[in-house]
C-alpha cells in the first residue's frame, strides 16, 4: 500500500480488528509514522505509553508497532496491542475524526 493522508482513509481500507490481521502490517505502513510524530521517540512514546488519541497519532503508534515487529522477527505477541489501535483508528473514521 501506498501512504494515504487521513482524509483518503474508509473502513474498508482499515483491516478488521476482529479479523485474522493479515493486513495489519501494509495498512500500518500507509504513514510514515517517524515524520507524523515528530521522529522516532515521540513515535515510540505514542506505542509504549498509550498516549495516542488522535487519528494521526492512533495510526503513527500502529506504524511503529509494527516496525519494532518486524526488527524483532515477531518474537512477540503485538496482536492485543494491533486490535487495540485498530479498533481505535476505525472508530475515528467513523465518527469523521480525520484530523
Amino acid at each position: 500500500m501506498t501512504h494515504l493522508c487521513n482524509q483518503q482513509l474508509r473502513l474498508a481500507r482499515i483491516p478488521d480488528p476482529d479479523g485474522d490481521l493479515a493486513d495489519w502490517g501494509p495498512f500500518a505502513h500507509t504513514i510514515d509514522g517517524y515524520a507524523a510524530a515528530g521522529g522516532f521517540d515521540a513515535c515510540a512514546a505514542l506505542a509504549h505509553n498509550d498516549s495516542a488519541t488522535t487519528l494521526t497519532e492512533l495510526r503513527a503508534a500502529l506504524f511503529f508497532v509494527a516496525r519494532a515487529d518486524r526488527h524483532s522477527g515477531g518474537s512477540s505477541d503485538v496482536r492485543p496491542q494491533v486490535r487495540n489501535l485498530l479498533r481505535r483508528i476505525r472508530a475515528r473514521v467513523a465518527a469523521g475524526e480525520l484530523a
